[in-house]
């Protein structure tokens, strides 16, 4: 027999409150665009530490990471790319066809 599992669903954002979210943007914040799929190496006692203050705050790796770019990076002075190393193309394994 399969234990019964309860669900509590968080009820979903209206439009007026996604919309009041975006209107608050700071001149030196990132606006937020398509989410980017980011993977690398981490020692693994930082890992465990994420892991551990996660679990205990309620947080996600993925919100403890975002987090701790936006305060790193609130400080400093960022300079953009040269255009020809921003448009350069992407190095990486090819897409899979959907053929094969």
């Amino acid at each position: 027999m399969a234990k019964e599992r309860k669900f509590d669903f968080a009820p979903l954002p209206l439009v007026a409150d996604i919309q009041e979210e975006q209107e608050v943007v700071q001149p030196n914040d990132v606006v937020d665009g398509v989410p980017t799929k980011v993977t690398f190496d981490c020692d693994y006692i930082l890992m465990e530490n994420m892991k551990d203050y996660g679990y205990w705050e309620g947080l996600t790796q993925k919100d403890i990471i975002l987090e701790s770019l936006k305060l790193y990076f609130q400080d400093k002075e960022i300079r953009p790319r040269p255009d020809k190393i921003r448009n350069r193309t992407k190095v990486g394994r090819k897409p899979k066809n959907a053929n094969d």
